[in-house]
């Protein structure tokens, strides 16, 4: 028993120490933290990619500059970490900003940059997206080697707009859901003035006049009330009709968008696509829909892709393009090369005649 009890205190003892020692250890790099200044500042840039950066740690360094935020010299616990990451964070195309401080007195930040797929110039429009549909605004001092659509093509959102196109999506729905409540309420009222005229028409059937045409004069001059509700009620679903439709719209908008940056995914993960289109020109054609011309890097000529449906089968005729006929014919024989007409390739010549 006492074996037991000596065993017990033996380890109540160790975890004893284990405690004093954390404590001692926390205390002493609390007191360090109070007494080390900032010695130096390392800035890294995590995923810098081929394609370049959109920030860098002398861009970071100027903004800390601007602000008037101080590091160097600064103690460790006074420098305002919050307003570092707040200020990183402003620039749209940063995922993530993360601000640590070392023993030796070393003021870590470590930032992520957003990988943009494409970049959108055209139209007012100056912004890059990713893959997974994040918008940002394109930055005055820096630029990546993407791939970029042009044209008259507007798309949903406004110029200015930095998010998700999924939170654009869910604003459209959530608009138009505000605005069907709104025309809803106005219904209420014509409701009661309906029942109102439908309690005096049977008021007017279940009383005592005789004169058939006093009553059938009561009615026209009900039936004519009851017609004008009708009709305002009418109007109202008419309009959460609209309303609905026009949400539909721009969310059909936005799915086109979706289906633009999905194609250029397509392209970028295709070696002999990567290197050969350098440009996407998106129109708008007389229905609405989205409409793409491809530039090429090879030749003088300008591909009509069209519509983005079929997409798979229309790259692969226009390899079959670049396979048998280009090669033999010559790069620069052709004005344009049109993929849109199924089963068929039509190529216009530069010299007409």
């Amino acid at each position: 028993m006492w074996r037991r009890i000596a065993d017990i205190a033996l380890v109540v003892a160790i975890w004893a120490v284990i405690a004093l020692y954390v404590i001692y250890s926390a205390t002493l790099v609390r007191r360090h933290k109070q007494a080390q200044n900032v010695e130096r500042l390392a800035i890294e840039i995590v995923d810098s990619t081929a394609s370049g950066q959109l920030i860098t740690s002398q861009r970071v360094r100027e903004m800390l500059l601007e602000r008037g935020i101080a590091t160097i010299n600064t103690n460790i616990e006074s420098v305002d970490t919050q307003a570092i990451r707040e200020m990183i964070c402003q620039e749209g195309f940063v995922d993530y900003v993360g601000i640590y401080a070392s023993y030796s007195g070393t003021l870590h930040i470590r930032i992520s940059q957003r990988k943009p797929l494409l970049r959108f110039l055209a139209d007012g429009y100056n912004c890059y997206i990713t893959a997974d549909g994040y918008i940002f605004q394109s930055p005055e001092r820096a630029a990546l080697y993407v791939p970029v659509v042009s044209g008259d093509y507007r798309p949903a959102f406004e110029p200015t707009y930095e998010g998700r196109l999924e939170d654009v999506v869910a604003a459209f729905r959530a608009e138009a859901l505000d605005s069907v409540r709104i025309v809803g309420k106005r219904s209420a009222p014509i409701l009661e003035r309906k029942e109102y005229w439908l309690a005096r028409r049977k008021a007017v059937r279940d009383s005592t006049i005789e004169q058939r045409a006093e009553r059938n004069r009561l009615y026209r001059y009900i039936d004519g009330h009851l017609r004008d509700c009708n009709r305002e009620l009418e109007a109202l679903e008419a309009a959460k009709r609209e309303i609905n439709a026009r949400c539909e719209r721009k969310v059909e908008h936005c799915n086109e968008l979706k289906e633009l940056i999905a194609f250029v995914a397509r392209i970028e993960s295709d070696s002999f696509w990567r290197a050969e289109i350098v440009q996407l020109v998106a129109t708008t054609t007389s229905d609405g829909r989205l409409s793409l011309m491809l530039v090429p890097r090879s030749g003088d000529h300008r591909i009509e892709f069209g519509w983005l449906e079929g997409s798979e089968a229309k790259l692969s005729k226009l390899r079959l393009y670049y396979d048998k006929v280009a090669v033999t014919r010559g790069w620069d024989s052709y004005k344009s090369v049109n993929v849109q007409y199924a089963d068929k390739i039509v190529c216009t010549y530069k010299d007409e005649n």
